[in-house]
């Protein structure tokens, strides 16, 4: 499998691949439908089998790598400093979704860094595709996708998903990395299903589905962010999924 050293080898050859015009994608978030009437009070992820995962689903880096070196200060080196983390269970370090280009979610600390790069890898470390994606630097949990131009995802596979900081005006290998696993499925009697927004996300858990489960309790928490039932349903929910160090932090899809 892909270390991370091969990883950011890949990436880096991938930026010279697709040249001076990278496809760019902006950080996308659809607004849910009303949830109107509130009546589930907590959302428990599920986790899936472990049939399917690929044998090893580490995750590149360390805190110690985590951060730009223009961003190393006494504040940012501290012990209670969250480094950047992708939204994934961190026991398994890989999820399922149903979607053809799934979003992932990411805590990014505050950075410097102008721009990250997404890319997918396959099981037998092929680039699948590759994303250039503008950042704020703001600290918070942000959303981010491959281009709707690029492969989508084939059911029953597994990707490794990275991201890189990009802390200069192009890649370096010093450039943080981080790493995460996806693996596509259909369940077609979800998506036939019209559920309120909350039990979309209720009912992705239910059958382990942590991408669009996630993803879809973001978007409510995106767009109501002074509703406490909302806000404690979420908290709630990541820490059920071991994310509970990241649990409170704001939401900016």
């Amino acid at each position: 499998m892909l270390n991370s050293q091969q990883l950011i080898g890949l990436m880096t050859m991938g930026l010279f691949l697709i040249g001076t015009q990278p496809t760019i994608a902006q950080s996308t978030a659809n607004t849910p439908t009303p949830t109107n009437h509130l009546k589930l009070q907590r959302i428990v992820f599920q986790a899936p089998p472990k049939d399917d995962k690929p044998k090893s689903t580490s995750s590149g880096g360390s805190r110690s790598n985590l951060q730009c070196p223009q961003d190393a200060t006494s504040t940012t080196t501290s012990s209670n400093q969250i480094p950047i983390m992708s939204l994934v269970p961190p026991d398994s370090n890989y999820g399922l979704t149903t979607a053809e280009h799934p979003t992932f979610l990411v805590y990014l600390p505050q950075t410097s860094a102008k721009q990250l790069v997404l890319s997918l890898i396959t099981e037998d470390n092929q680039l699948h595709s590759q994303t250039l994606i503008p950042i704020k630097g703001e600290p918070g949990i942000i959303s981010i996708k491959s281009a709707d131009s690029s492969p989508p995802l084939k059911v029953g596979k597994n990707y490794q998903w990275g991201l890189m900081l990009i802390c200069g005006e192009k890649p370096s290998p010093n450039d943080p990395v981080i790493t995460s696993w996806v693996r596509r499925v259909v369940l077609p009697q979800l998506q036939s299903q019209h559920k309120t927004t909350l039990e979309q996300t209720d009912a992705y858990s239910e059958q382990g589905i942590w991408y669009d489960a996630v993803i879809t309790l973001a978007q409510i928490r995106n767009t109501q962010p002074n509703n406490q039932d909302i806000a404690n349903i979420w908290t709630d929910f990541l820490k059920s999924a071991g994310l509970e160090a990241i649990a409170t932090q704001p939401v900016r899809l």
